[in-house]
């Protein structure tokens, strides 16, 4: 366990490679204290990561694939399939980003599992600029593709008599209920495994005494499991939601 922010409370979560970091847990830097710092960290160290590995992964392609290029040839055909389930036809522009986003919520929800490092998904404020960026990208992409009038029309829904009562709800589903289950629903889940972890090497001394049996490594492989499915689901209500904006399912129905 740790201590951190300002009152020197108690966490429980396990230290950091930031912790370790010599400097005062109590002082400031651009307003944020030392444990503040730790999921800007942690994401700005997978994106470093996964920029260099894209590079280094991507820079002699070959007609006959070698075994990193296969495995990255059968992700991206996956994301591209998993996207297209959701959005039919107008998913191509969208596979890059929804690809991007699953991946990097993938890794930042894994990186927890390494020491020393923790999840960067884990803080409601990363879950919340995530979600923040698939709101904005879906209310462009409804503007953009139906125009404001169309648009106001759409979240109108129909018949247009029940406008009244259907345009606010859906107002509120959308400003509201939408982003706060989406970043709620990753970063409870995140932080609930990593928690339990923490929990289970807490207390492993006070039970077991020096017998070194990893009692927590059971949550390990149930937080992998669940990581993964987290961040599927982040990705599948993105593309659900863009392509609710956008009218596609609209379209299918009728």
């Amino acid at each position: 366990m740790s201590g951190a922010g300002d009152g020197g409370e108690k966490t429980t979560e396990l230290p950091s490679f930031v912790d370790l970091v010599p400097i005062d847990a109590h002082s400031h830097f651009l307003g944020l204290t030392k444990h503040e710092w730790v999921p800007i960290i942690m994401s700005a160290t997978i994106i470093i990561f996964l920029t260099l590995f894209s590079m280094l992964a991507t820079r002699k392609l070959r007609k006959t694939p070698g075994k990193l290029q296969a495995f990255l040839e059968i992700l991206v055909e996956g994301l591209e399939n998993f996207t297209r389930s959701q959005m039919g036809r107008a998913a191509g522009p969208f596979i890059p980003f929804i690809g991007t986003l699953f991946i990097y919520i993938f890794a930042m929800n894994m990186l927890g599992q390494i020491p020393l490092f923790h999840s960067p998904t884990s803080n409601f404020n990363t879950t919340i600029a995530l979600t923040l960026i698939v709101f904005f990208v879906t209310h462009y992409q409804g503007v953009k593709n139906n125009g404001v009038v169309g648009y106001l029309k759409h979240m109108a829904g129909k018949p247009i008599w029940l406008a009244p009562l259907v345009f606010p709800l859906h107002l509120m589903q959308e400003l509201l209920s939408r982003p706060l289950s989406l970043s709620m629903r990753l970063f409870g889940n995140v932080m609930g495994e990593d928690t339990i972890i923490a929990i289970f090497i807490g207390i492993s001394p006070f039970l077991l005494g020096y017998i070194p049996l990893p009692m927590h490594l059971p949550m390990v492989f149930l937080a992998l499991l669940g990581s993964t499915i987290q961040a599927m689901i982040f990705s599948l209500l993105a593309s659900f939601y863009i392509a609710g904006a956008i009218g596609i399912h609209e379209e299918e129905h009728h």
